[in-house]
């Protein structure tokens, strides 16, 4: 009976551990800082792709560049410095926030789980990415780029939170990407909207909300 106690208690430990982490995984501050990162992202696709960053906001008489192989690696760097430049500011906001707390900040077994899911998710939406590069379908990438992020928000909504505050947060991304799929001469400026504009009033929606209420 007393290991038995000791056991529960145990349990208890660990999944307080756990939850505080989760608390701290996300934070509405870093999803603002993200949506800037994003924002500067899309200007400079603006410039190398249409040389020109009216299209962010929906204007389609800019024919888009051709796509030579040096137009590729410049938009593939400028991709890879937004999600790296989002991904250390979160992580880094994170640890900020959890030294102010006096929390301890580790990677438990949730956020394990989190990150496996995500990046498992993320790397699949890159490769099938490359598929509209081979047929020469460009404007089609934002599209499936905004789709599998809003997937794999929604798939690790559940590990984030006990409530699931970032699955209706994944669902407008994925309805952003659809329209972007169904509008392809729009695709950038859809982009535009789901990383920075929904990035951004989400960040100010959960600071309000949550970062100051115990989930």
């Amino acid at each position: 009976m007393k290991e038995q106690e000791v056991t529960e208690v145990l349990s208890d430990i660990r999944k307080m551990m756990e939850r505080s982490q989760k608390v701290l995984v996300i934070d509405g501050a870093s999803s603002m800082v993200a949506s800037l990162w994003a924002l500067l992202g899309a200007i400079a696709s603006g410039w190398v792709l249409y040389g020109s960053v009216q299209p962010l906001w929906g204007n389609t008489s800019f024919p888009m560049h051709e796509i030579t192989p040096k137009v590729f690696i410049v938009e593939a760097v400028i991709l890879a410095a937004v999600f790296a430049g989002a991904f250390f500011s979160v992580w880094g906001m994170a640890r900020r926030k959890a030294a102010r707390e006096g929390s301890p900040f580790t990677v438990d077994m949730g956020a394990k789980l989190l990150l496996r899911i995500f990046f498992t998710v993320m790397v699949t939406g890159g490769l099938v990415c490359l598929t509209p590069i081979l047929n020469g379908h460009w404007n089609l990438i934002p599209g499936y780029m905004l789709c599998f992020y809003g997937l794999a928000l929604i798939l690790v909504s559940p590990v984030v939170f006990k409530r699931s505050v970032t699955r209706g947060f994944g669902i407008a991304q994925i309805v952003a990407g659809l329209v972007a799929l169904c509008l392809p001469q729009y695709g950038l400026m859809c982009w535009t909207i789901g990383f920075c504009l929904v990035h951004f009033c989400w960040g100010i929606w959960f600071r309000f909300c949550f970062d100051r209420k115990s989930l």
